[in-house]
């Protein structure tokens, strides 16, 4: 599984505690950040099965399996996409993104699966 966690510069202890929270918790994992500036060729070039970033995807499904646009501020809502299903996330926990993550690894490959997000 490729995961990509991509934040300003601003918020990132935010995105390295995130992307450290996948290595330690999902080592098996490819874990990747960058910066929002360089978000579409990161993108391009890793080719992450999950996004987790503050953006909502612009860039079209291009196989991604998962994208969850993270709010930093807890008291405004995250939106979560797997799988083409998408639903509204308040203050998710790392346990909740760990959960996308597992859930988008089940749709990894199953080629009836929607693959809109």
């Amino acid at each position: 599984m490729r995961i990509l966690v991509a934040f300003e510069d601003e918020y990132r202890a935010f995105r390295d505690a995130i992307a450290g929270a996948f290595r330690l918790l999902r080592p098996a994992d490819e874990v990747e950040t960058a910066e929002l500036g360089t978000l579409r060729e990161r993108v391009a070039r890793f080719d992450p099965h999950l996004v987790v970033t503050g953006l909502p995807n612009a860039f079209g499904s291009g196989g991604r399996v998962a994208w969850v646009q993270l709010s930093p501020d807890p008291n405004r809502p995250s939106s979560v996409c797997v799988g083409g299903r998408r639903w509204e996330a308040a203050n998710p926990s790392m346990e909740d993104l760990v959960s996308v993550t597992e859930e988008a690894e089940g749709l990894i490959g199953d080629e009836r699966s929607p693959r809109a997000c």
